[in-house]
């Protein structure tokens, strides 16, 4: 059975009144639909600007085991997918520090903020996608289905010069994320239907 189901979806104007986002059976299948995003500053990137286009993107899988750095290292835990889902995403999309909402298992849903790229303070060989939910769960997460609903955009992937540089980066994000998701608009995306539904996984 495959560990990656994705689904990349900009929704269409009515999609969160009108219309479900559609299962899928593939992990690399990708319904994608066009939202245009309110026009982006001038002194954006090219870029910026493109990767602004394509949100809010969904994706769906299962939680496998990372490097162990988030909660040892870091105190920030974070939810990690498995190499199928990360290479499904679009090759566009910027490597960054994202916010948007998450659930596991057809749970809650909660705010959160992601990591995608290769995490250069660390020279990770292999890029990947990690999640880290503003949420205390009391339990081990692997193994359990993680969706996500990719909102906007924080800042761009880069070096830092110590461990603390990297741990007070990290809570910034944390702050700006959950002003963000306050705002009415992208607070709507948390009610998809998306995280309610059920993803097929491959047999």
């Amino acid at each position: 059975m495959g560990r990656g189901i994705v689904i990349l979806d900009k929704l269409a104007r009515s999609a969160l009144r009108s219309q479900k986002i559609p299962q899928i059976n593939h992990p690399l299948t990708c319904e994608i639909h066009f939202k245009r995003q309110r026009s982006t500053s001038g002194t954006k990137s090219k870029e910026i600007r493109e990767m602004l286009s394509q949100l809010p993107l969904f994706a769906g899988g299962e939680i496998v085991r990372g490097f162990g750095r988030g909660s040892k290292e870091l105190g920030i835990p974070t939810a990690n997918f498995p190499l199928e889902v990360v290479k499904s995403l679009p090759e566009s999309l910027p490597t960054g520090a994202y916010y948007g909402w998450a659930n596991v298992d057809n749970g809650p849903v909660h705010k959160m903020v992601l990591s995608v790229g290769w995490n250069p303070f660390y020279n990770n060989k292999e890029k990947s996608v990690e999640t880290h939910m503003l949420h205390d769960f009391n339990c081990d997460l692997y193994g359990q289905i993680l969706k996500i609903c990719i909102v906007g955009y924080l800042r761009p992937e880069r070096s830092f010069d110590s461990l603390e540089a990297l741990i007070a980066a990290i809570r910034l994000d944390i702050e700006q994320a959950k002003a963000f998701l306050d705002e009415a608009d992208k607070g709507k995306l948390k009610e998809a239907p998306f995280f309610s539904e059920k993803l097929i996984s491959p047999k």
